[in-house]
């Protein structure tokens, strides 16, 4: 068996539920009980009640052979197929006998989500029809990595690093924001991932039930729309020079830009929408409808606007620098606080989904 997104299995004719929006990915899980204890994961080893929920979204099972002719019998219901796995028994076996037959069945990119600690692994997921293999760091927080995820940062690090100087642009790290990381943590993480090469796909926390995390709040909104627009930086890093500046208590206080600067780019690029692989949207993986918005699935005119606006004001009203802060050499000088990076230059990796 293989389980599915609900939204995925809806648009596969599988399933019948409401949806504001569809996905544009079709999302799969292999694998049974995680071996991890990930405390923010609701497939834990170790999550009281069952494991059942991917952040927000359940996965109810699905046989393989129906999944296919569902597949086949859709086509153009999405622009990707996207493999989540748990650190379990088989799993790589299923995916080098799986990924073939969904590629097929369906014509489109597949990503997988594993952890790849060989390259003949990735060698082998690549042959078999992988177009991009993700491995989730997820905690951006060297200090908090241990407890939250198990292991180090540094060797997560150069796990990734390692396989995208091996499979340039065909690898991509998932980062959590809200996991007690400051902003200056999570900005130099996605700065160093994005300079080697490496895509980043950038999550809001979401509380799940059973978890260690059950009672942690989401990330302030702002601080992850101010890592979304520094993504959309490095994206898009030929339009703008820039940089990045954090005060003494590691929040990010300006990008040595105007006011109309970041107006501008946000007006050509809504970066507030699913930071992913091309075509993916994730609708409300990490949101319930109605709620606070930390990814957008689609880009709504009207609702692309009041996002900007707002979010420009919520920047004057936390005592944000918007003026540009260039030297001759493209650097910014920033009183009383510290530079950490310098932008501008085109990245190996940009965006091609038109994002």
């Amino acid at each position: 068996m293989v389980r599915a997104s609900i939204g995925t299995l809806t648009v596969l004719g599988l399933r019948d539920i409401r949806m504001d929006a569809a996905p544009t990915t079709a999302y799969l899980m292999i694998g049974g009980q995680c071996s991890s204890d990930c405390v923010y994961c609701g497939q834990g080893r170790n999550v009281a009640g069952d494991h059942s929920r991917l952040s927000r979204i359940s996965w109810p099972e699905v046989d393989e052979d129906r999944l296919i002719v569902a597949f086949a019998a859709h086509p153009g219901a999405f622009q990707r197929v996207c493999f989540q796995t748990t650190a379990s028994r088989g799993v790589f076996r299923q995916l080098l006998s799986l990924v073939p037959r969904i590629h097929q069945a369906s014509g489109l990119p597949v990503s997988v989500s594993y952890r790849a600690t060989r390259d003949e692994e990735a060698e082998q997921l690549l042959d078999a029809g992988v177009e991009r293999i993700g491995i989730a760091i997820d905690c951006c927080s060297e200090r908090l990595y241990p407890t939250i995820r198990g292991g180090t940062l540094a060797d997560a690090k150069v796990l990734v690093k390692s396989l995208s100087e091996k499979h340039p642009g065909r690898v991509t790290t998932h980062l959590i924001i809200g996991l007690g990381e400051n902003e200056l943590e999570a900005a130099e993480l996605m700065l160093e991932m994005r300079h080697a090469g490496v895509l980043v796909s950038l999550f809001a926390f979401t509380p799940i039930q059973g978890t260690q995390m059950e009672h942690a709040n989401p990330p302030p909104l702002l601080a992850y729309r101010k890592l979304q627009f520094l993504l959309g930086l490095l994206d898009w890093g030929n339009e703008e020079r820039f940089c990045v500046a954090c005060d003494d208590t590691n929040c990010i206080r300006s990008f040595g830009l105007s006011e109309v600067q970041m107006r501008s780019l946000l007006n050509r690029h809504f970066l507030f929408v699913t930071h992913g692989c091309p075509g993916c949207n994730r609708p409300f993986y990490t949101e319930a409808p109605g709620g606070t918005m930390f990814n957008f699935p689609r880009i709504r005119a009207e609702t692309a606007q009041g996002e900007i606006d707002q979010f420009i004001q919520d920047l004057k009203t936390d005592g944000f620098e918007f003026a540009e802060r260039h030297n001759s050499e493209g650097r910014c000088s920033f009183a009383g606080g510290m530079l950490r990076c310098v932008g501008g230059e085109k990245n190996q990796n940009a965006r091609t989904d038109g994002g």
